[in-house]
């Protein structure tokens, strides 16, 4: 059994490394989950206090770390980009849940709105466990 090869080139796309600037939907797209890298900041922040409270420094370590100018910072953009992802999120999914109840779909506008009450009742229990 032979096996024949062309002799033409394979033809490649060219792909540039700003091919992603020339759509809107695309730098929404990149913008969105670009917010992965505040999320990391976090969850380096929450483990350094769980390290902290089982050293027994939680109060001397921990909090004067939360009270550098540069962590106060990088937590308010860590908190900018975890309610911007929330927010493209949130109108994201009603498009992608496909939710039939009684022969019909539920509308969009009523999955987003549940979505937003589910979550401000899971912060107000939360900040009301906190504070009891």
């Amino acid at each position: 059994m032979t096996t024949t090869t062309s002799k033409r080139n394979k033809y490649v796309r060219e792909m540039k490394s700003n091919w992603w600037q020339k759509l809107d939907f695309y730098k929404m797209y990149i913008l969105r989950e670009s917010t992965a890298l505040p999320t990391i900041w976090f969850c380096i922040v929450l483990l350094y206090g769980f390290l902290c409270l089982g050293n027994g420094t939680f109060e001397t370590g921990f909090v004067s770390f939360l009270k550098n100018p540069l962590v106060i910072i990088l937590s308010v953009i860590t908190m900018a980009g975890v309610v911007f992802n929330t927010l493209t999120w949130f109108g994201l999914t009603p498009k992608a849940l496909n939710l039939i109840y009684k022969s019909q779909r539920v509308p969009q506008s009523a999955i987003k709105s549940l979505m937003w009450v589910i979550t401000i009742a899971v912060s107000v229990l939360t900040l009301v466990l906190v504070y009891i």
